[in-house]
Formats: structure tokens, sequence, C-alpha cells
């Protein structure tokens, strides 16, 4: 009940919005989308648990189809944090607004019908008649939104995502015609389940099509990261992770490839993370290196990478609204959030420590509850493919020295503010349930992770609970005091560049970048094919609206022959 109230209150909100996009005021239009997306939040948590299978209306060969239900206990934490992510973006969005701007209704709408398609995506079983329906409509709202936001594109060439979206389409909808067209106990073909899974790869924007999400780069930053880093993201990624475990386990060649896939690319993405110009461009690459991971977790058969997979995936939606918010308060006291080299003109000491957690949230690194996704995966892959481990570290080190240079962007300026904004609130929000839940990985057990299919008899954390208890917070105690020294250090002189970048360095290893991002093989792909199609179209030509010569020469090869014989 509580999902069905959800998504009809997310729909008529957005209806709402489009109606008064001309007449109403943004604010209050931002603040009533961002009602509807908590009230859908907290129906989704408080939803009655239901044990038994919910009866299909109909069932055709293999897949059956049934209407949206309560979300699985082993899932609903996920799926709160993708619609909390929706929360807080689209109140940050009506916040920074000004009282009395009028317009904008039809972006409301656009994200908050986005926010619909992910959660119907996840109230269906993913081998259902309704998820192409699921991923053409976030496909269509996320373009919507970015268009309603002023976003340009080039003349004459598609985004990426929306070429992505289609092939994600027609790669699931392939898939599930196969099983609605053989009997019920037939199995499908593993070449169209990793067509599928390619797919959904293309439409989260995972390594190797990380290229995906850079179309939104010049969208704002909480536009960009609720429809790139929140929506699409986990509705492609929660198909693989949904879908293969319904599935007999794939051949040992496609399991290894696709785990490589998402191990390398996850180091693609950092080093994609060490050439950032931006800091929204940085914390897509930060979103694309986590979804190498879960790609890396979900192709590896064992029960604590399944469990790694649902970790790290509840973290992705939240990392990339916490970057959002983090970027957008950038750019609201310095106008600017390019990574250049030379120092702001405002300091924010505390922005620069939400943005430590963020990074190390982003990487592994023991201060939030992504390490423990980061810890199961690493264990699972002694024992399955070792060889990923060194490309795993080689990632977080790498991604933790790219979050550099936004981090002493924040630290040092000439001058300080009060900076006690919307953005700093509700970033403290998100990622203190993150820090708590790092710090007491036993608080996430009964209600989430104890339900998991891949749940071992108890939590794999105790060993070293204490332990990491003492070195968050020494991590913590040593922000703080870092950002005291920012806040208190002299002002700079003008001109004078403290910034390091590191453009350089990722420029001269951009080659492994090209692993997450293969929109270069794709588009000599491309031109190959076009340069196939011109071959034979000069050798058609002959033959355009000339029917009668094709037709005497058939003839004459036809005499020919008659009188050889």
């Amino acid at each position: 009940m509580g999902v069905t109230i959800g998504l009809i209150g997310l729909l008529a909100a957005a209806v709402m919005c489009f109606l008064l996009t001309t007449t109403g005021l943004t604010r209050r239009m931002g603040l009533f989308a961002a009602l509807a997306a908590g009230l859908a939040t907290v129906g989704v948590a408080l939803d009655p648990v239901v044990l038994a299978p919910t009866d299909p209306l109909l069932t055709i060969g293999a897949i059956p189809l049934t209407l949206p239900s309560a979300v699985a206990l082993s899932e609903r934490a996920i799926v709160v944090a993708i619609l909390l992510s929706g929360t807080v973006g689209l109140l940050a969005l009506a916040l920074t607004a000004p009282p009395s701007t009028i317009g904008l209704g039809a972006l409301f709408g656009w994200l908050l019908i986005s926010l619909a398609a992910a959660l119907l995506s996840w109230t269906i079983p993913p081998l259902s008649f309704f998820t192409p329906l699921s991923w053409v409509l976030a496909v269509v709202s996320v373009h919507g939104s970015l268009l309603a936001a002023s976003m340009q594109y080039e003349p004459d060439r598609l985004p990426g995502y929306l070429i992505a979206g289609a092939v994600a389409v027609v790669a699931a909808s392939s898939l599930i015609t196969t099983m609605a067209l053989q009997p019920p106990d037939t199995l499908p073909a593993p070449v169209i389940v990793v067509i599928a899974i390619i797919g959904a790869l293309a439409l989260a924007g995972a390594p190797p099509f990380a290229g995906t999400r850079l179309d939104a780069v010049g969208a704002p930053p909480l536009i960009g990261a609720l429809t790139v880093g929140v929506v699409l993201p986990s509705i492609g990624l929660g198909f693989i992770v949904r879908i293969l475990p319904q599935l007999p386990p794939l051949p040992d060649l496609a399991s290894a490839v696709l785990a490589a896939a998402g191990t390398l690319g996850a180091l693609g993405a950092a080093f994609g993370a060490l050439r950032s110009t931006s800091g929204r461009e940085l914390v897509f690459w930060q979103g694309a290196m986590q979804a190498g991971l879960v790609v890396c977790a979900s192709a590896i058969n064992d029960p604590l990478a399944g469990l790694a997979a649902s970790a790290l995936l509840l973290v992705i939606p939240l990392h990339a609204v916490t970057g959002g918010l983090v970027v957008a308060a950038i750019e609201r006291h310095q106008s600017s959030d390019t990574l250049d080299g030379t120092p702001a003109q405002i300091r924010l000491p505390l922005t620069g420590v939400l943005w430590m957690v963020i990074t190390a949230t982003a990487t592994g690194f023991p201060v939030s509850w992504s390490f423990w996704g980061w810890r199961w995966l690493s264990e699972a892959l002694v024992t399955r493919l070792a060889w990923a481990i060194p490309p795993l570290i080689a990632a977080a080190v790498i991604g933790l020295a790219a979050g550099l240079p936004l981090l002493f962007r924040c630290w040092y300026g000439r001058a300080g503010v009060n900076e006690r904004g919307h953005e700093q609130i509700l970033g403290v929000l998100i990622l203190a349930p993150l820090v708590l839940a790092g710090i007491a990985p036993w608080l996430a057990w009964p209600l989430w992770l104890s339900w998991s299919p891949f749940a071992p008899p108890i939590l794999p954390a105790e060993p070293i609970a204490w332990p990491f208890v003492g070195l968050a917070l020494a991590i913590g105690i040593g922000g703080w005091f870092l950002a005291r020294h920012a806040v208190s250090s002299p002002s700079l002189n003008p001109g004078e560049a403290v910034i390091p970048t590191w453009q350089g360095m990722g420029k001269v290893l951009g080659w492994p970048v090209e692993i997450a991002n293969a929109r270069t093989m794709l588009t000599l792909i491309g031109r190959g094919l076009d340069r196939v199609a011109t071959l034979l179209h000069t050798a058609m030509i002959i033959f355009e609206q000339r029917y009668y010569l094709f037709g005497v020469i058939v003839a004459l090869i036809a005499i020919l022959v008659l009188m050889a014989q």
C-alpha cells in the first residue's frame, strides 16, 4: 500500500508542477515536490512486510505480469536511500531558488517522474513486462529535466545517455521477450543475458560506458547529480544486482570478463577523476568508480561479494546528491567549481570537511559505510580473482588523490564567510547515517543485511569493529583541526596559486580512462560502419533508379550460363 501511494503521489505532484510551470512560485513548487518525495520515502520505509510472493495477474512463458508491491527487506534500505537522495536534492533546489522566482515547474515535474520510474523499477521483478517501461520513463524524464534546466547540446548529436537508454531498452526487451516465448522451465541463452547486462551497464553509466555521465556536466550540479548520478545508476545497477541471483551462474569466461570490466573500469574512472577540470566532473567520475565496484561484486558468484554489491549500491545515490550539494555550495560562494590551480576568493572549511568525507566514502577509506563493502569485496576476490585486488587498491589511492584539489579549494582562500547554509546542513544529515553505520556496522544488520539472500549467519565485521571506531574518530578530529587551521591561516597574496591539480598527470596517463569511457573505441567502430556503408552504397549506386540495367545484366549472366552448359 505504501509503495502504491508513493507512486501515485509522485506522479500526481509531477502533474501539478507541470500545470503550474508558468504561474507557480519556483520555491513553493520545489518544496511541494520535496514533500511528495519525502512522503514516498516514508511510505516505502513503513510499508508492511509481505513475506508471501505476490500472485501474478498473468504469466506468459516464464515472465509473470505483477503489479508493484512492497519492497523486500533486503532491498528496502537501497530504495529508501534513492528516494531520500531525491528528497534532499529537490529540497536543496527549492531553497536555492529566490522566493519571488516564477516558473521552472517543468523541471520539478520531470525530476518527480524520474524518481517514480526509479521506484517502479525496484517494486517489480527485474524480469517483468514493466521493466522496459520504467527504463523508457526514466530516460525520457532525465532528458526532460536537463532540457528544463537549459542544458545545451551540440546540434545533430544525441546525448550519450539517450543512446545508452535506447540500447538498454532494446536489450532488456529482447531478454524478456525471449523468456516469454519459451516454456516456463527453459533458461535463456547466456548470450541474451550478457546483452541485457551490457544494456543495463550503458543505462547506469557504469564502466565502460561512464562517458554517458559527462553529457550532464554542463547542467547545474544538483540536477546532474539527481539525473545521471541517482536515477539512472540506481535503475541499471539495480537490475544487474537483482537479476543475476535469479538466473543460473554465468559461464566462467563471461563472469571473469564482467568482473574485469568492473575492476579495470573502476581504475579507469579513478584516472578520469584525476584529470577532472571541475567539481561536478569529479563527482561523476567518483560515481562511475563506485559503479565499477558494484559490477565487479555482482559478477562474482560468491555470497560475500553479493553482500558487498548491496552495501556499495546503497552508497551511490547518497554520494551523488551530497557531492552535488558540495559543488552547489562552492558555486554559490566562489562562483565557479573549476579546478585550474588558482585559489578561491572565499574559504569554505565546513564544506571542505564534507567533501573529505564524501571522497573517503567514494574510495572506501575507513570513514563511512562504504568501507565494509570494499572489505567484503576484497575478501571475496582473494579466493576468486586475486589479481583484481591491486587495481582496486590503486583505484582507491588515485581516487583519494583526485579529490584533494577540490578539498584545498575549499580550505584555502583569501576571505572567510558564514557557510552554514542549507547545503551544509543537508549534507551533514545524509553523511551522518553513513558515518554511524561505518563505525557501528552491526546497526544495519537486523534491519537490512540479515534479510539478504547472501547474508552469512553473523555479520562479518566484528573482529575489527572497535579499532575502526578509533580510526574513524582520529580522522574526524584530524579533519576538524585542519579545518580550524584553514580558517585561521593568513590571507594569500593576490594571484598566488597554491592548489595542486593533477590534470597534467591525468593527460599523460589518459589511456586507462578509455577502459571506463569507451567512447573513442565506439566512435572508431561507428566510423568503420560508416565506411562499410559508403562502400556498399557506391557498389549499389550503379543500379540506383536504373532497374532495367540490373535486369539486363542478370539476363546476360543467365544467357552466358546457359551457353556455357
